[in-house]
């Protein structure tokens, strides 16, 4: 038996072909493709390929198929090999040896990842437009793919950098996750955790971009990792450390996109959060987190608190899943006078002005609205009444042809003159300077309009410097801080009021003897503590499948089945919702809630009727129809458009009046066309057919409806709006009883019931300013009301929705935001108003019904 034969058997062995295939040099799949009626048969397969398919010139395998067409793929096999004993074969000349080469990459996964750097599965992946024309992957690369330099495996696995650490299996292992390795604040902290951690641990660290942290970081890791599909890769990445991740912590809400690999691997996990809610967008990365994490973990109670409304959307526990931790502890240090004086000779030296005896500010960081350095700068210019006081900001990312900040801000410091060795204002690149610049500084402005904990505080504090900052700007702000005279709050972004405090701020003191940083505290050890204390403290646990399934992290796919049910095991095992568990779930929390708006929802099942049977109260239909391309489709679906006593159709221009009454014309309907502003969505148009003297008349039941959609429609938003007709209207030829739910008078309200569970969202905003006009409070989330804006209602329920914002309301003007404005909020108090009539809202489950 041979080296190859050895090899063969070695992998076949792995994915169990080896017993119908014992020799590479024969495929019965392969032939028995040619010859279907001996399929199912290896040995007669052998038999019949000995006999007449050899002398015929059959090929019995793949890559002998691939030789017989004239194909030279030898060179691009050889690329490929991973395999060390199998790449020597090659490299020798052995015989046969690129033959079982491309055999084992065809047997596919696991084999093909374990001795090449192809992976079948991951070919398609990454090409989808290979996946949808049904081509075989490896068939593709070796003829096409390689010449076009299509990515494969060996690509990804480029993004794999062993680290200068050794993997121990004696030692636990963690993940540090980073959005990125630049030398910024997250970063910083992350390198800061990985150079602990790696003292008791063995390290991965993973980001999704590259950057010049990369180099120190390997000092500290065993291996890292740059992808921005981790789930997809990281299958594909070579070592015994990925087997076996005991824990993980994402260090940045940015690190999103690692979350749904943590949750597939069932492996826990903290976020450690330094970013404010109110900049954190998509909001989704912040829901995502608090969903699925373990711990989350806030670098202050200033970004704790702003985080708030974003985590009583999910239902989290704040008093019992979330803690706070800085980065450091708050410490001062100092200078001493040699070390004083030698920095203010450098920075002299560099600024073209001498700063002997001057009293010399700093900032830090990158240049951007955010950080306040156009603060920073009028603060410079309010002090020019005082020659002896120097503003000094260290930090890149001025861009002149940056029309959101840089073009002004360049402009701005032209204007005034900065740089000038006679003036006040100067500004120094990132890099060696800074510890100079911290060391002479008697105090650091902190601009920031919105600041967690920025490292650069941290460094001034070490260096003795004072601290000006604006109230409500920073985790500063918080009471661990707010005692010690180095900080000193002024108003929320008055530059006057901080220059005032600036001109009054003593001069740094240097320190007696040698100077000396605070020391770094042990944040990994504390951070890892926090977790496994409360994972221990986990007493509720989920298991298996729930009644409503549809997907969050993952794809409503049948492959995706099992991850599916392990993320709605970990969002339910800590009680959070993003989903409804089952339809009992939403009765107990209905019936188990005190809010006054609760106590008129109710679930009903969705039936239907056939059309020619259909007994419906009368009713009139709304369209809003600033989109038309789906109208006729929508007509040939639901029968019920035929049972309507009025058609109303709001739209924008008198040619798409035109094109509408055509379209319906075509089913024999005849709409009343009412032409409206393109504003307030599809809801606004809707309201003001209620006001005097508008279209609704005193018709009392009401069915709205739109045809909104994105401007790059998806098929997930088509599949929605499909679920959200179906249940309100039925079919083509049968009729929803959601229309026959409104003959009782007792009803304001029918809608969908949405198995997702949407809370206020940004809308919470909202609530405060319309809580005096509503007969009670607001609950803490909606629970359930017509999400999507299509419904059954009545017209006093429309009035009492008008009567709430009254007849001069000053709606928002388009474009608007994709949340948090009235229209949004009106959505969600549907059935407040129909609950404040007396009346029950009702929404029918079809659970059947895709809603992905």
């Amino acid at each position: 038996m041979t080296s190859l034969d050895l090899l063969w058997q070695k992998y076949a062995a792995i994915v169990g072909v080896l017993a119908d295939r014992p020799d590479f040099r024969f495929d019965p799949d392969h032939y028995g493709a040619i010859f279907p009626d001996l399929a199912g048969d290896p040995a007669g397969l052998l038999r019949h390929y000995e006999a007449e398919g050899r002398p015929a010139g059959h090929a019995p395998t793949f890559y002998q198929k691939l030789q017989g067409d004239g194909y030279k793929v030898d060179d691009v096999l050889t690329a490929l090999v991973a395999d060390p004993h199998l790449a020597a074969a090659i490299r020798d000349g052995v015989p046969g040896a690129c033959h079982l080469a491309c055999e084992l990459i065809h047997l596919g996964a696991p084999v093909d990842a374990m001795v090449s750097d192809f992976s079948m599965s991951g070919y398609l992946d990454m090409h989808p437009d290979i996946k949808n024309a049904g081509m075989d992957p490896l068939l593709h690369y070796l003829l096409y793919g390689a010449n076009e330099k299509r990515r494969i495996l060996a690509d990804l696995r480029k993004s794999q950098i062993r680290g200068r650490c050794s993997y121990s299996a004696d030692r636990p292992t963690c993940m540090i996750v980073v959005h990125e390795l630049s030398r910024t604040g997250a970063p910083i902290v992350g390198l800061d955790l990985a150079r602990e951690a790696a003292r008791t641990h063995n390290v991965i660290v993973a980001a999704l971009r590259d950057g010049p942290l990369l180099d120190e970081i390997r000092d500290h890791a065993c291996e890292v990792l740059i992808t921005t599909q981790p789930q997809r890769d990281f299958d594909f990445y070579r070592g015994e450390i990925f087997q076996e991740i005991d824990f993980a912590i994402t260090n940045s809400v940015e690190a999103f996109p690692f979350i749904p690999l943590l949750v597939a691997r069932e492996i826990p996990f903290l976020a450690y959060v330094h970013e404010y809610a109110d900049y954190t967008f998509p909001a989704y990365k912040s829901t995502f987190t608090g969903l699925f994490t373990d711990l989350l973990v806030f670098s202050s109670e200033h970004v704790r608190d702003s985080w708030d409304g974003r985590l009583q959307d999910i239902e989290f526990d704040m008093e019992r899943d979330c803690t706070i931790v800085p980065q450091r502890d708050f410490a001062v240090g100092g200078v001493d006078a040699e070390g004083f004086a030698e920095a203010r000779a450098r920075l002299s030296q560099l600024i073209g002005r001498d700063l002997t005896d001057v009293r010399l500010i700093c900032g830090a960081g990158h240049l951007q609205w955010r950080k306040g350095t156009d603060i920073f700068v009028m603060a410079a210019q309010i002090c020019r009444r005082d020659p002896d006081t120097v503003f000094v900001w260290i930090g890149d990312g001025l861009n002149p042809e940056d029309m959101g900040f840089g073009a002004w801000m360049s402009y701005h410091l032209r204007q005034i003159g900065a740089g000038d060795p006679d003036g006040n204002l100067f500004f120094l690149p990132a890099g060696p300077a800074y510890p100079d610049v911290l060391a002479a500084s008697d105090a650091m402005f902190v601009s920031s309009r919105l600041d967690p904990l920025p490292n650069v505080v941290f460094d001034a504090l070490d260096a003795g410097c004072r601290i000006v900052q604006f109230e409500g700007a920073s985790g500063f702000g918080d009471s661990h801080y707010r005692g010690s005279e180095h900080f000193i709050s002024v108003e929320y972004g008055n530059p006057d009021a901080a220059a005032a405090a600036i001109l009054a701020l003593p001069r740094k003191e240097p320190s007696p003897g040698s100077s000396g940083s605070a020391a770094r505290p042990k944040l990994f050890a504390r951070l890892r503590g926090e977790l496994f204390r409360r994972l221990e403290e986990q007493r509720h646990f989920v298991v298996g499948k729930s009644q409503i399934d549809v997907p969050m992290l993952f794809t409503s796919r049948d492959e995706d089945a099992e991850l599916r049910i392990r993320e709605r095991e970990k969002t339910m095992r800590y009680r959070r919702r993003l989903l409804w568990r089952d339809l009992n779930e939403v009765e107990e929390t209905l019936a188990a809630s005190d809010n006054w708006i609760h106590r008129n929802l109710r679930l009903a099942p969705y039936g239907e009727i056939p059309a020619a049977e259909a007994k419906v109260p009368d009713f009139s239909m709304h369209i809003h129809a600033f989109y038309t391309d789906d109208l006729l489709d929508d007509l040939r679906s639901h029968q019920a458009y035929h049972l309507a006593r009025r058609i109303v159709v709001t739209t924008d221009t008198p040619k798409k009046g035109d094109e509408i009454c055509e379209i319906m014309g075509l089913e024999g309907l005849s709409p009343e066309i009412v032409l409206v502003k393109n504003r307030g969505r599809d809801i606004l148009p809707f309201m003001e057919l209620f006001y005097p003297e508008g279209a609704a008349g005193e018709d009392e039941i009401w069915c709205h409806l739109h045809q909104k959609k994105s401007v790059s429609t998806t098929d997930a938003g088509d599949i929605w709006r499909q679920f959200l007709m179906r249940i309100l209207l039925g079919s083509e030829s049968a009729v929803s009883d959601a229309i026959t739910r409104l003959s009782d008078p007792k009803v304001g309200l029918v809608a969908p019931f949405e198995p997702y569970f949407i809370p206020w969202n940004a809308s919470r905003g909202l609530l405060e300013k319309f809580a005096d006009r509503l007969p009670g409070p607001m609950p803490k989330n909606p629970l359930l009301f017509p999400v999507g804006n299509m419904f059954w209602t009545r017209r006093s329920v429309v009035l009492a929705m008008n009567d709430m914002f009254g007849p001069s309301y000053p709606w928002p003007n388009e474009p608007i935001a994709n949340d948090g404005t009235e229209f949004h909020l009106i959505e969600r108090l549907w059935p407040a108003m129909s609950t404040h009539l007396g009346l029950d809202s009702v929404f029918v489950h079809k659970l059947d019904q895709r809603r992905v």
